[in-house]
């Protein structure tokens, strides 16, 4: 194994300066300190604008171009990362999603007698090989989602970045996605995963939240949306994103002094903390039902 298999991506004052359509100068990244280690989970997460995406393109090798700093691949190599975008129309080379994935794997420098065999595994492993040889025109967005996720797992790069990867998915086809970048995680693919829903996130993952072209939070998910001091603003809140309804409620509940640390995040950790105050409600009312649900 070559020694820079083994070393992290990094990023020591990394800014990207780009410009806006009237062709005046602005700041995209600004002074990013970032490194991301073989087989690590990093979640980036931050509204329209903070930086997120372009941050996505720089951990995927996109940017030169207007990047300042000292920015070493590491793991990654000097090729540049398969990369999904939350538009995926503009990176698809193909004519249908087995060619799609072919491309990939040729470009991954697959073995030619290889590749028709290992794309029928990727097309099947992602649920699209019933749509394998159909055309672009006849598949839904999240359809052309889910073919440029598989072409992007295809070689098993040491590392993926999916930026929005799930935005035109149901749920069910959601979970295909999480289910095989863990597995590839496992297998010691780093995954970096851009997103604004913080429902996705798990809460022992690392994740950073990106506002204005700076990284404001580096840690934990469960960090990120209930913070340390129980009276302070946020992590999550610092960044200007919206807390989804649960843990909006687990921080009230903490601030009225009803609710403990370690606050709940996964559905399992929430099934108890509502079983608990189902059970002591029941408790104060004598066995009788308030008809009354938590707000």
């Amino acid at each position: 194994m070559r020694e820079s298999a083994a070393k992290p991506i990094e990023l020591h004052g990394v800014s990207v300066i780009g410009s806006d359509e009237r062709g005046d100068a602005v700041t995209r990244l600004e002074d990013v300190r970032l490194s991301v280690a073989p087989g690590e989970w990093l979640y980036i997460v931050g509204v329209n604008g903070s930086g997120k995406s372009t941050l996505a393109r720089v951990l995927a090798g996109l940017y030169t171009e207007g990047m300042i700093g000292d920015y070493r691949r590491g793991f990654a190599g000097s090729n540049v990362s398969p990369i999904v975008l939350q538009h995926p129309q503009a990176q698809l080379f193909g004519e249908t999603p087995r060619e799609e994935i072919q491309f990939a794997l040729e470009w991954q420098r697959k073995p030619a007698d290889e590749i028709g065999v290992a794309a029928e595994r990727v097309l099947d492993r992602v649920g699209l090989l019933a749509l394998a040889d159909e055309p672009w025109h006849r598949l839904s967005g999240g359809q052309l989602q889910l073919t440029a996720f598989a072409a992007a797992i295809a070689g098993e790069a040491p590392l993926i970045v999916l930026d929005e990867a799930t935005s035109m998915l149901d749920e069910r086809t959601r979970v295909t996605i999480v289910k095989e970048s863990r597995r590839l995680q496992r297998q010691g693919t780093s995954i970096v995963w851009v997103t604004q829903r913080l429902d996705e996130l798990e809460p022992e993952s690392r994740v950073i939240t990106v506002s204005e072209g700076r990284i404001v939070f580096d840690g934990d998910v469960r960090q990120m949306l209930y913070g340390e001091d129980e009276e302070a603003i946020t992590p999550c809140e610092q960044a200007g994103l919206r807390m989804p309804y649960l843990p909006a409620m687990a921080l009230q509940l903490r601030r009225q002094d009803q609710l403990k640390d370690p606050l709940p995040v996964t559905a399992e950790e929430w099934r108890r903390v509502l079983g608990d105050v189902a059970d002591g409600e029941w408790a104060g009312t004598g066995g009788k039902s308030t008809g009354r649900a938590m707000h």
